[in-house]
């Protein structure tokens, strides 16, 4: 607003309790419009309201004379002479000359917020008893004062504790603050394209990010899944935009508003991939190159180090990349294979992290069913009671795809196992054997175990069932199943440590344990009596059906990310700046990948609450994440995220263009929105019925907003005063011309 031409007029009538009308008069050029906030002087009652006007109706304008003007005027006069008073006349009468001043009457319609009251030497809004009566003055509210009205639930130091989000529309001077106390009630963006849903994101993202150090929630973490590539700036590339990653790490070149801002210790960048997509050895070889341009081109832009690690269903491979190094390898890059240990550290310490992962090698029973296609009446069944035989589950999850997948494609000859203890001490005594010798492989294993002597070292018959499973070459998918089975009991039990033990050595420390040695011993036991009594009565065409499910499975997960790993990846999620990355090099459907790592933030928030965290979920395209009408895992996810994650300080953000095509019931669940520009009638719909922050009249108004100024309607709980659904304007980012 332009303090030079000041809001006069005065109530006329009382419409409703909320409701009151009244009469401006302001030269015809000044704007009022819906969402121009002014102040109500009851001078009757010695009491000040703030409102909002809702409706303006404006009659045609009326000259009148400027005063001023024609002061100015007759001063320049040095004599009077007939000439001048001709052209005096003229100037008077002429309807498009500076000395006439055009006004209009305006009829407005106000609906009125609160009554302004101090306390503890604010001033505030609080309930009134009774609106203003006729004949109240209508003023323009001074834009440093209103500020401070409208941010009182924040406190004095508001600035240092809000998130800036921008201005308000029709006042610019009056900057406008978000509550992040209020966050974890959730929050929407919803725009149609263009409108402005990704600037919004950046710029809540960035302050949420720099402000750490200041805010009520010191603590947590902020992942954002990115669909395009327009957070990330890869593959989206566009040199008139500033990528979030970008400002995030680098703070003070984008209009930082704090002195200090924090910098987030650790960034991760994750790259799910579908493991199932075409031949696999040229599908390996096109995701490592695309992970390294990947990693090159942050690496570079960025001038940052960035350790690569992409997982393979039965590999890892790592390199560490400055922003010169790719310029001085080929494309296959200093990759190097890396043991499990030293995979776990660097997901842990690393400060600038790019893992491209397929799904882990664990998932709860429906992602189970949904993957698999099957049908079978059996197959939740006994994937349950082996399950509880080898203590697989890891809260709702089922760690070992691939060692279930083992099992019963071995079935047949576990059948025949006669001597089951016996037939234990030995499997337990090949992997003692594994990892005393440190050859973890079963074609080299086999060699060894050809010397008469090192077989009557550890008393192994020359001929074997179990000996010959294990160690055949046709059939290495067992002996890899067990042993990553045994290792992940070890650091599980919490005998080894992930991040000083590789797999060999924590079989070791299990093995050499008698405490957990007889408990494997135990659980190997009664797998083998469980599948040799035949207690559940299954033809072979069955079983067979459920071989082929758990196979599609096992080609889908890599059992090289287990539990232990991939919850120390869920750490780095609530503790720094995050992007889980589904534009290319992500290829396939990760949807599963999706839920269980919503799943498992879920989880670890509950497991490990602490008050001062506050992580925050930016699901961007919301539609395809949680569509309507339509069963998936990341929408089972996110729905309980929805209803159960603002106790454990989570926040879910849900952005997107088609409100309509997001289930109603997460939808509803967002406390606060952030509404730009929507014209779509079942858009505009389904926002009335489904976000209960914002009344009819706002959503009504969405079409007129205006997409190059920013322009959004921001209303709910995190809202600086809830009563208010202000217009404002969100403030891009933009890098800081530095003075030279």
């Amino acid at each position: 607003m332009n303090n030079e031409t000041p809001i006069t007029g005065f109530t006329t009538s009382i419409r409703e309790y909320t409701r009151v009308e009244g009469i401006i008069l302001r030269p015809a050029e000044a704007i009022v419009k819906y969402g121009t906030i002014v102040e109500i002087e009851d001078n009757s009652q010695r009491k000040r309201y703030l409102a909002m006007i809702v409706n303006v109706e404006e009659e045609t304008p009326h000259p009148a004379l400027d005063v001023e003007r024609l002061r100015k005027l007759y001063q320049s006069l040095s004599e009077t002479s007939l000439q001048d008073a001709n052209r005096v006349l003229l100037e008077l009468l002429s309807p498009t000359h500076q000395l006439i001043k055009w006004s209009s009457i305006m009829k407005v319609e106000l609906r009125v917020l609160g009554e302004i009251t101090r306390h503890h030497d604010l001033e505030r809004l609080s309930p009134y008893e009774r609106p203003p009566r006729p004949f109240s003055s209508i003023i323009e509210p001074d834009p440093i004062r209103l500020e401070k009205i409208i941010h009182h639930s924040l406190g004095k130091d508001y600035e240092l504790k809000g998130i800036y989000i921008g201005k308000l529309s029709l006042a610019d001077q009056v900057r406008i603050y978000i509550n992040p106390e209020k966050l974890n009630t959730h929050l929407s963006i919803l725009a149609q394209t263009g409108g402005g849903k990704t600037e919004t994101v950046k710029r809540l993202v960035f302050e949420i990010s720099q402000r750490r150090n200041l805010m009520h929630k010191p603590k947590g973490g902020i992942v954002v899944f990115d669909i395009a590539g327009e957070y990330t700036g890869y593959p989206y590339d566009d040199r008139n935009t500033v990528f979030l990653l970008d400002a995030v790490l680098d703070p003070s070149s984008y209009n930082s508003l704090v002195e200090d801002p924090s910098i987030p210790e650790k960034v991760t960048i994750i790259v799910p991939y579908e493991t199932t997509r075409g031949h696999w050895e040229e599908t390996r070889k096109d995701i490592w190159n695309n992970m390294r341009d990947l990693a090159c081109k942050l690496s570079s832009r960025l001038d940052e180090d960035v350790d690569l690690l992409v997982v393979f269903p039965y590999e890892r491979l790592y390199e560490r990349i400055s922003p010169y190094s790719c310029h001085t390898y080929n494309a296959s890059g200093n990759k190097a294979k890396i043991n499990y240990n030293n995979f776990a550290s660097i997901v842990e310490s690393s400060r600038f992290l790019v893992l491209g992962m397929p799904l882990p090698g664990f998932m709860n029973m429906d992602a189970m069913i949904e993957l698999s296609g099957t049908k079978s009446e059996y197959f939740e069944l006994i994937i349950n009671e082996i399950a509880g035989i080898l203590d697989l589950y890891h809260g709702e999850d089922i760690y070992g795809v691939g060692l279930l997948y083992s099992i019963f494609r071995n079935w047949d000859n576990l059948e025949k196992v006669s001597n089951v203890k016996e037939t234990v001490q030995r499997i337990l005594k090949i992997f003692l054997i594994t990892c005393e010798l440190n050859v973890p492989d079963p074609i080299k294993l086999r060699e060894l175990l050809s010397n008469k002597e090192i077989t009557n070292k550890y008393g192994l018959p020359s001929k074997d069932i179990m000996i010959n499973l294990l160690l055949d070459r046709r059939n290495k998918d067992l002996y890899y199943s067990l042993f990553r089975y045994i290792a992940w009991k070890a650091y599980k039990w919490k005998v080894a440590d992930p991040f000083m033990d590789n797999e060999t050595s924590a079989i070791c420390k299990v093995l050499n344990d008698d405490r957990y040695s007889d408990r494997l011993k135990q659980m190997l036991s009664d797998l083998l009596f469980y599948v040799s009594s035949k207690t559940i009565k299954i033809d072979k065409n069955t079983r067979y059906g459920i071989v082929r499910r758990l196979k599609k499975l096992s080609t889908m997960t890599s059992d090289m990310i287990d539990t232990i790993v991939f919850d120390i990846l869920m750490n780095r999620l609530m503790t720094g700046f995050s992007i889980v990355h589904l534009a290319p090099p992500s290829v396939g459907d990760v949807d599963t990948f999706l839920g269980l790592t919503i799943r498992r933030l879920f989880y670890r928030h509950a497991r490990n609450y602490d008050p001062d965290r506050l992580t925050v979920l930016v699901v961007e395209e919301a539609h395809n994440l949680a569509p309507a009408g339509i069963s998936k895992s990341s929408k089972d996810a996110l729905l309980r995220v929805a209803r159960e994650g603002r106790k454990w300080g989570l926040s879910m953000w849900l952005v997107t263009q088609r409100p309509s095509f997001v289930d109603s019931s997460i939808l509803s669940q967002t406390a606060t929105s952030i509404l730009l520009r929507t014209t779509n009638p079942e858009d505009l719909a389904s926002i009335k019925r489904g976000v209960e922050s914002a009344a009819a009249e706002i959503i009504d108004r969405l079409p007129e907003l205006e997409p190059s100024r920013g322009e959004a309607l921001l209303t709910g709980l995190a809202a600086p005063e809830r009563r208010i659904p202000l217009l404002i304007m969100v403030e891009r980012l933009r890098p800081v011309r530095r003075q030279q």
